[in-house]
Order: C-alpha cells, then structure tokens, then sequence
C-alpha cells in the first residue's frame, strides 16, 4: 500500500463529486457532495492517510481526486423529478498545511474543489470515509465530511 500513499494524484476511482442546484429557489446548496464505491472510498483513506504521513515528515502536502460521472446514471431525469440541477465536478484537491484554521470552506475554481486541512480537519476527513465503509455506521441522508463537503447517501448506487 505504499505506493498509494506515495500518489499525489489518482486518477482510475468510481468516485463522483457533484453540487446540486434548487431549481425553486434559484440558488446552490452550500454543500458539495461526494461518494465513492468500497474501493475508492479504501483508495482515499489510504492516500490521505499517506498525506498525513507527508504532512509530519516536509510539513505539507497535496493530493488530488479526479472524479469520474456514473454512467448508469441519469441525472437530468432525477434532477426534474426533485426540482433540482445537479452539476458534476472534475476533482478534488486536498491541501494540509498546520496554519489552516478547523472547518475551512472548500473552494471551487471551475469544476475543481480544494479544501486546506490541517491534520485535525484530515483525520475528520478520514474518519468519515471509514464510517461511510462500514455499513452500520452510514447515514440515511450522508454525512459531513469537512470543509463544507458531505458523504452523500447511496442514491446513485454505487455501493
């Protein structure tokens, strides 16, 4: 597993990153949601975790996440029968660095999502991911993530 540790990027994950836009309200929700299948979700726990590792040994580092839209998925149908817009984003980019103060927002340049952590926000980051894997521990509706990211629930089926 070292060498998952050791990618900065990755690249071949079932793992979907999308906002969502109310049509009746004419505004974006304010999270970005995300979900992956086992393996992504295994993928991103051991790569961040090999962030954390950089982040103690050269005191920062950055991994990226490129997403890939579901195939099986239509989601202009799913978007008109809830009244809403979804917009599927290109990847996430995790930054860690000690000065980033807890909880900061993610950024969105493009389709491109960047969250800075420092290693408390990381580890929350990680745990979050571990609990999305163990089916006990799932939410219904998601869960928080960080930095203004949420698990998603299943609804695309990828689990």
């Amino acid at each position: 597993m070292t060498y998952l540790r050791e990618r900065k990027e990755i690249l071949d994950l079932n793992f979907y990153l999308w906002r969502i836009r109310d049509e009746r309200r004419g505004e974006w929700k304010k999270e970005v949601l995300l979900i992956g299948d086992e393996h992504a979700l295994e993928t991103m726990v051991e790569s961040l975790l090999g962030l954390l590792d950089s982040y103690y040994r050269y005191g920062t580092g950055t991994r990226r996440y490129k997403c890939n839209q579901p195939r099986d998925f239509d989601h202009v149908a799913y978007g008109r029968q809830h009244h809403v817009r979804i917009e599927w984003l290109e990847s996430l980019v995790v930054k860690i660095a000690s000065e980033v103060p807890n909880e900061e927002m993610y950024t969105l340049e493009g389709k491109n999502v960047g969250i800075r952590v420092n290693p408390t926000t990381l580890n929350q980051i990680i745990a979050g991911a571990r609990a999305q894997l163990d089916t006990g521990k799932r939410y219904g509706h998601g869960s928080p993530a960080a930095c203004g990211l949420r698990f998603s629930p299943d609804w695309l089926g990828v689990e």
